[in-house]
């Protein structure tokens, strides 16, 4: 038995100029996108926060907590201060390490340089 060669086509012979594979409409006039694929986004969005979460979950316990109640509650850093007893200098060192070693992760996932 012989084997033949199938002749390989690309997928656009199969496309005709008045069938386009995506409507002109959903670019802009610069060629992009008009509005960008929010599924895509809230994907990426949630897997960013998964990695935020877990590298703020991983500090050491008072960076953790100061991180928690600027950046995610929004606390002032003079309610930061008082409630867990810091000096101005102390949160704005936990703050700074924190941000820091979030940002490291978040840029780790994200493939930065």
């Amino acid at each position: 038995m012989r084997c033949g060669r199938r002749a390989a086509l690309r997928f656009s012979a199969f496309a005709t100029p008045d069938d386009p594979s995506v409507d002109p409409d959903r670019f802009a006039h610069d060629g992009a996108w008009d509005s960008p694929l929010e599924p895509w986004r809230a994907i990426l969005d949630s897997e960013a926060r998964a990695v935020i979460e877990a590298a703020i979950a991983a500090l050491p316990e008072h960076q953790r907590q100061v991180i928690e109640l600027r950046d995610v509650e929004g606390w002032s850093s003079e309610e930061v201060r008082n409630v867990l007893e810091l000096s101005e200098t102390n949160q704005r060192v936990l703050l700074h390490r924190a941000r820091s070693k979030v940002r490291a992760a978040l840029e780790a996932y994200l493939g930065a340089d």
